[in-house]
């Protein structure tokens, strides 16, 4: 049984996008389809998604620190 890369790819970044999602709720006391629509809705998703700088390289965290931060400046 072989295993395409772009899949274990796909899982990983799905996997880091809900530890995301969770962090959001968490620290905005938010529901989570609340939080999921800031993720989703953020330029930095689009960023990390394609790839661009390497941000999937940065901790859960930052991640949601920085989405947060750039949503209370809209």
């Amino acid at each position: 049984m072989s295993f395409n890369m772009d899949k274990a790819t796909r899982i990983l970044r799905d996997m880091k996008y809900s530890r995301i999602i969770g962090l959001i709720a968490e620290k905005l006391q938010i529901p989570l389809e609340e939080a999921m629509d800031m993720l989703y809705s953020s330029v930095l998703f689009e960023i990390i998604d394609d790839g661009t700088a390497d941000l999937i390289c940065r901790s859960d965290l930052y991640l949601a620190n920085e989405i947060i931060r750039m949503h209370n400046k809209k």
